[in-house]
């Protein structure tokens, strides 16, 4: 083999296994090129540590990858510095612009993300360079201290009340006296009741079977059926009733008068 072509396959082995083990990195790293999607842009107050090639979920799924961090310059004076995160979206993922677009897995427990949560009514779909300009930022390590250090105070306050009520001998007393006289009430409904179970059956059942027959009787009342049905609701039986008291009255010796 000639020396000019041994250096060509050389350089053509050199070649091939340069852009072998580049697929394969890009693989890796979940960047991927020739692929059909769109770009977009988010901007955040604060990213934790969201680098290029961070993955992009929609609803958990990954759809794409961060492109480029960049920090933008302050529009007035007295502002802070933004952060733009331009990412990639595979073109099947449709995004809107109400949806929400945060920055998640800040923690050691997952790793930094572009999050994209859908919502109802999400309006129009975004297009390839399109800005999302209110990004949801993640909590910083400052908030997350401060926020522990509150429920800290908060714990202490109750655990120091706490401590208040049963350090005074009297609150402990009375606790005390209230939880005994549960016990004494509850265990004398037992014996009240132990053993009575068929009693107490039967006087539920005699409660019911009563109750439906003054339901029928109020019925046949209302109905005007039976002499006191009738009496109360048929005007002319009282009337001559009323008629007839009012003569035994004035006239009283008619009840011992003989036909």
């Amino acid at each position: 083999m000639s020396k000019p072509k041994f250096e060509v396959m050389v350089g053509l082995f050199v070649v091939v296994g340069f852009i072998i083990l580049s697929t394969i990195v890009f693989f890796v790293s979940g960047i991927y090129f020739f692929r059909p999607g769109y770009h977009l842009s988010a901007q955040f107050d604060f990213v934790g540590i969201m680098d290029r090639g961070a993955p992009v979920r929609f609803s958990g799924v990954r759809v794409g990858e961060v492109s480029n961090v960049k920090i933008l310059r302050p529009a007035k004076e007295g502002e802070n510095a933004k952060v733009e995160i331009t990412f990639f979206v595979e073109k099947r993922i449709e995004v809107r612009e109400r949806y929400l677009v945060s920055v998640q897995g800040t923690h050691i427990m997952s790793e930094p993300h572009i999050e994209i949560t859908p919502v109802p009514d999400g309006g129009r779909i975004l297009k390839d360079g399109d800005l999302i300009p209110n990004g949801i930022s993640p909590p910083t390590l400052d908030d997350l201290i401060k926020q522990g250090d509150s429920i800290a105070k908060r714990m202490n306050k109750i655990l120091e009340s706490i401590g208040i009520v049963f350090e005074d001998e009297e609150t402990r007393t009375m606790l005390h006296d209230s939880l005994k006289n549960m016990n004494q009430l509850l265990a004398s409904m037992n014996q009240i009741t132990a053993g009575q179970e068929k009693e107490l059956r039967n006087m539920v059942v005699n409660l019911n079977r009563t109750a439906d027959e003054m339901s029928k009787l109020l019925k046949q009342i209302n109905e005007g059926n039976g002499t006191l049905g009738k009496f109360i609701k048929e005007d002319e039986v009282y009337n001559n009733l009323q008629d007839f008291t009012r003569d035994i009255k004035t006239h009283p010796w008619k009840l011992l008068k003989k036909n």
